[in-house]
């Protein structure tokens, strides 16, 4: 079987697939990639269905080597891969065997698919990385040493230079109105106010800083949360969960960010600026739809 060999492994690096679904009930989230749509993209553009499992770095550089030729596939915001070249990411590129292949930029998460996925066994259904209870086939970091397994190639080198566009982000975020919207007496004050990205946020949530918020009442009692909603805890700054959130909370919820749109707040660095504004519910399904037709577009 081909081997995917870590030689250094960025700051915070684990295995993720799609997420592990199905076990909010036993109070275990779903984790999986931060940034799904780039996570899909690099997926898509070696072959390999959202479900198989690749890489996700946190703090690049990052490399690595396979012991046999495959095509391989870097996202992420200003993401670039090296090996012979050096080469644009959300851009396929066919590595050798032997050769060092780097992911550089500056990223907050980068993703390395490899076509026939990492083939490491599943726990709980699923092979992505929860490191709070370490949980997944490697459930720690990434660390120097490391051997990957990979699953069979589902494409060759004359998939080499397929290409995606991913969306520039621009600061500017969509939210539908969350459940609890109304217990706000200044609501108005998250869509007009500007936020900056506190240095605290994780995968478990961003957390902001900006125009704090209140709630009438306090705080509720808990219910099922997902990813994207966006909780006011009582100091009144607003965490927009992630991929590692908890599975309930009590916080009340002041809206929630589109699915198109949570990737850009995941890779968003400490001090960068955000603002939201409202969307109905039917513009969050049509811009989901917009971005799986971009990445259906990849020719593979």
């Amino acid at each position: 079987m081909t081997t995917l060999r870590i030689l250094a492994p960025g700051l915070r690096s684990t295995i993720q697939d799609r997420g592990r679904l199905g076990h909010l009930r036993h109070g275990v989230p779903p984790s999986g990639p931060a940034d799904a749509l780039a996570f899909e993209a690099a997926q898509r553009l070696v072959g390999n269905d959202a479900s198989e499992a690749a890489i996700e770095i946190v703090g690049l550089p990052f490399r690595c080597a396979l012991d046999a030729p495959r095509l391989i596939a870097a996202t992420g915001p200003g993401v670039r891969v090296r090996t012979r070249g050096t080469v644009a990411g959300a851009t396929s590129v066919f590595a050798r065997g032997g050769e060092e292949i780097a992911v550089e930029g500056s990223a907050r998460f980068a993703y390395l698919a490899v076509s026939g996925g990492i083939a490491a066994p599943e726990r709980l259904g699923s092979r992505s990385t929860y490191l709070p209870a370490r949980i997944g086939p490697i459930p720690r970091p990434l660390a120097a040493g490391d051997e990957l397994p990979i699953g069979p190639a589902r494409c060759g080198a004359d998939r080499a230079g397929s290409t995606i566009t991913l969306r520039v982000p621009d600061g500017r975020i969509r939210v539908t109105s969350g459940p609890h919207a109304g217990r706000f007496r200044d609501a108005a004050a998250f869509l007009s106010g500007t936020y900056r990205v506190s240095e605290r946020s994780d995968r478990m949530g961003t957390r902001l800083e900006g125009p704090r918020l209140g709630a009438a009442g306090g705080e509720i009692l808990s219910v099922g949360v997902l990813a994207g909603a966006v909780q006011v805890p009582q100091g009144g700054d607003p965490i927009v969960l992630l991929a590692d959130h908890q599975t309930t909370g009590g916080y009340p919820i002041v809206a929630v960010v589109v699915a198109a749109d949570l990737g850009l707040v995941a890779q968003a660095s400490p001090g960068e600026a955000l603002s939201f504004y409202e969307v109905r519910v039917e513009d969050a399904v049509r811009a989901l739809r917009e971005e799986r037709r971009r990445l259906d577009a990849i020719a593979l």
